[in-house]
C-alpha cells in the first residue's frame, strides 16, 4: 500500500518538471539543424498517452545528482501539444555529455502536476531509459543517457498510474 506520505513526496518531487524556472531554455524545434556537423542534438519520442488533451512538458536536466528534477538547474524544456501516437520534439544541448529525459502530461493544461487525494500522480510522466517507478522518482543514474555530437534519439513511455 501506498502511504500519503510517499505519495506525496513524489508528488512534490515531480512537480518539479513543470513549475521551476530559471535556467537555459531550449532553442526552438527548428533549430535543431541536422546539416549542422558541430551540433548535439537529443531528439525525444514520446510515446503513450491516453489522450490529446492539455500538453506534454519535456524538461532536459544536466548530469548532476544534487539538483536532479530541480527545474532551476534544467537544460533545457519544451512545452508541446499532445499528438498521437507520439510526440517528437529535438533539443539543441550545449554539448556532448551525461543528461536525463524528464516529462509530464498536463492533461488540463493548468501548470501543475496534479495528484489524488492520497498524493499518487493523477497525471502522466516519463523518464529517460523507462525505470519502473515506485512511489519515489528515479535516481539520476536510473535515467542518464549519454549524447554525443550529432543525432541522439531517446525513446519514452508516458506512463500512468
Amino acid at each position: 500500500m501506498i502511504s500519503r506520505s510517499h505519495g506525496v513526496r513524489a508528488a512534490i518531487l515531480l512537480t518539479g518538471l513543470l513549475l521551476a524556472g530559471g535556467g537555459a531554455s531550449a532553442q526552438a524545434l527548428d533549430n535543431c539543424n541536422e546539416s549542422d556537423p558541430a551540433q548535439v542534438r537529443l531528439k525525444v519520442e514520446v510515446r503513450g498517452m491516453r489522450n490529446t488533451n492539455g500538453n506534454v512538458t519535456i524538461t532536459i536536466y544536466p548530469d548532476d545528482a544534487e539538483h536532479f528534477l530541480d527545474g532551476k538547474w534544467k537544460v533545457a524544456r519544451q512545452i508541446l501539444p499532445v499528438t498521437l501516437p507520439l510526440i517528437r520534439a529535438c533539443f539543441v544541448l550545449p554539448k556532448a555529455g551525461y543528461y536525463a529525459v524528464a516529462m509530464q502530461h498536463d492533461e488540463n493544461n493548468n501548470q501543475h502536476f496534479d495528484t489524488t487525494a492520497l498524493g499518487i500522480p493523477a497525471e502522466g510522466w516519463g523518464f529517460s531509459r523507462d525505470p519502473k517507478l515506485y512511489i519515489v522518482p528515479p535516481k539520476l543514474g536510473q535515467v542518464r543517457i549519454p549524447v554525443q555530437v550529432g543525432d541522439n534519439l531517446v525513446k519514452v513511455q508516458m506512463k500512468y498510474w
